[in-house]
Order: C-alpha cells, then structure tokens, then sequence
C-alpha cells in the first residue's frame, strides 16, 4: 500500500483551500470615485470555509449535564468555628491519643469526658450541643464528622441552607 500519493493530495487539497481563501481576501469590490477610500488594516483575518469552521469549534455540552457547582465562600465567623473545633480535636488526641469515633453525639461524649482518661474538654467556646447531645453549626444544624485516620477528621458543616452535602457546606480536615 502506498501512502504518499493520499497524503500529497490531501495536503494539496488543504493547500488549494487556504489559497483560495486567501485570494478571496483580497477580492474587494470597485469603489466609486466619490467615496474616500479608507486605508486598509495591517492584519487580516482568515475566515475559513463553513465545514472547517465547524469542525474547530467546541464540542456542545450535553443538555443532560447538569452544570458546575457555584462555590460558596464561607463567612469568616462559620471558618472560625470549623478551626475551633479542630483545635478541641487536637486538644483529644494529645490527651487521649487519637480521635474520638462514632456519630457526632458519640463523639462528644468522649470529648465531654466519657473516655477511658476521664479527659474533659467541652464544646469550642460559643458553639453548642443540640437536645441529642450532637454539636451544631451557627445554623443549628449538627456537624457531620468523619474519621479519616487516627490522626485525621474531615468536619462538615451544612451551611446556611442547613442541608448536608450541597454547595455552601463548609468542610475541612
């Protein structure tokens, strides 16, 4: 099979096309002699044909996607509690050794003393335990707290919406 001769034509072809291109550029149509003429620019464009246009642009977006997340920039009031309870977090591990587990209110009977060190720590200053005995974000809603390793917790917050896992929530590690 010989190759060559397929290429050659198609870079002929391509050839052909950008030269026709570009003498239709230069095509103007005559001007009236009562009419100044206005100097060109330096530039020009290149205006490609329709099927070369159309192979170059962006794919479409499928109507069926849903579109990007708008981030949230949390308030420095809400950043502030999340580093608080970090800080009561570290304060654990130092006493104790590692993180507390289980769900938010297990978590918080550990740290409120219920570990085997008897280590009384309390909610960060300014935040509060809700009627199950879970700490709750300035919006009332309870922290969702997951152990990533012995010395890791990820910490999220609802947010203002006050609903877990959508744009506003808050989370750190």
């Amino acid at each position: 099979m010989n190759v060559r001769p397929i290429a050659s034509v198609t870079v002929g072809g391509l050839l052909a096309v950008i030269a026709g291109t570009l003498w239709s550029l230069n095509e103007r149509p005559s001007q009236s002699q009562s009419t100044p003429s206005v100097p060109a620019k330096a530039t020009a464009s290149i205006v490609l044909p329709p099927a070369f246009a159309t192979a170059m642009a962006a794919p479409p977006v499928p109507p069926d996607e849903p579109p990007p997340p708008l981030r949230v920039l949390p308030s420095p009031e809400a950043v502030k509690d999340m580093d608080d309870i970090q800080f009561m977090l570290r304060d654990y591990r130092t006493r104790v050794g590692g993180n507390p587990g289980g769900t938010n209110a297990e978590i918080m009977k550990d740290v409120m003393g219920g570990n085997r060190f008897q280590a009384k720590l309390g909610p960060p200053e300014g935040q509060k335990l809700n009627e199950q005995g879970e700490l709750i974000d300035r919006w009332g809603a309870a922290y969702f707290f997951h152990q990533l390793s012995q010395n890791e917790m990820e910490i999220r917050s609802a947010g203002p919406d006050r609903s877990m896992w959508t744009a506003d929530d808050i989370v750190v590690k």
